[in-house]
């Protein structure tokens, strides 16, 4: 199973995005990670939009980079799921579909949900105002 490499971390969304197409235009399957976390906290919070794809594939990602002119990152980075939520929601079939900050808003709308439910059921438990 090949692993997972950020080629780049741009400030602004767009920006990676475009090299997403770029490289998306050259056959190298990619991804923008972050991107709406980015675009919510509009650059004023190092969280970076990161384009990442399959270490397979960054010799040639890197070669594009190059002709096109983007500046080359000092390291490969491995992108660490360790303590990322993505592994939490690997494990939930239904969510691997969907981009992380997708993830993200299931999860919180099930906890919510979660949460609704057991105040309802606690007011049939305990009712309030009985005389």
């Amino acid at each position: 199973m090949d692993c997972i490499v950020e080629i780049a971390n741009f400030q602004l969304t767009n920006q990676a995005e475009v090299l997403a197409s770029l490289l998306r235009s050259e056959g190298i399957s990619c991804y923008v990670r972050n991107g709406v976390s980015s675009n919510v906290f509009g650059g004023g919070v190092d969280i970076g939009a990161k384009v990442e794809l399959l270490e397979n594939d960054v010799p040639r990602a890197l070669e594009i980079m190059k002709a096109y002119n983007y500046s080359l990152p000092d390291e490969i980075l491995l992108t660490d799921y360790e303590g990322d939520s993505t592994k939490l929601a690997n494990r939930i079939p239904f969510l691997r579909k969907f981009s992380f900050e997708t993830q993200i808003a299931i999860l919180i709308v099930l906890v919510l949900g979660l949460l609704a439910l057991m105040i309802y059921i606690y007011t049939f438990l305990f009712p309030h105002g009985t005389t």
